[in-house]
């Protein structure tokens, strides 16, 4: 991953205090949530939402994101498109795969209306250390 270029206009990237502000909201993950390293990830923060990208293999990057509610919906959609936009300009990956609880339906309809594929179904932790089954979509570098 590229982090020596510019974040898309108004982002900011690996930035831990605007990623704690997002992911410690008590309707996100609250305390538990709380990093002090990004370690090997790149995060793309903008205001009220998050997406971490992470290496999985050669050109293939997981991604999660966390949006705080004031965020969800419209504004969650357009900000998570132009970070979708700024990461297939900048970053050498051709493959983003994410994960999401089956319970988080408006999560998984986020995922859709960003342009990813349902792609199957595996079982994880959780946060709260539960086991759930999740949803994984997937989405190619456009041509």
């Amino acid at each position: 991953m590229r982090t020596d270029i510019a974040p898309p206009s108004g982002a900011s990237l690996n930035d831990i205090e605007a990623i704690n502000a997002i992911i410690t909201h008590p309707d996100v993950y609250g305390e538990a949530g709380r990093i002090g390293a990004v370690g090997d990830r790149l995060v793309v923060t903008m205001p009220g939402v998050a997406v971490c990208f992470r290496e999985i293999g050669t050109r293939a990057h997981e991604c999660h994101q966390a949006v705080i509610p004031e965020m969800r919906g419209k504004a969650a959609l357009t900000a998570m498109r132009r970070i979708r936009e700024w990461w297939w300009e900048t970053q050498p990956s051709d493959l983003l795969i994410g994960a999401i609880p089956d319970n988080k339906i408006p999560a998984r309809f986020l995922m859709s209306a960003l342009g990813f594929e349902r792609w199957g179904e595996i079982v994880a932790p959780c946060i709260d250390g539960v086991d759930r089954k999740h949803i994984t979509y997937r989405m190619e570098r456009p041509q």
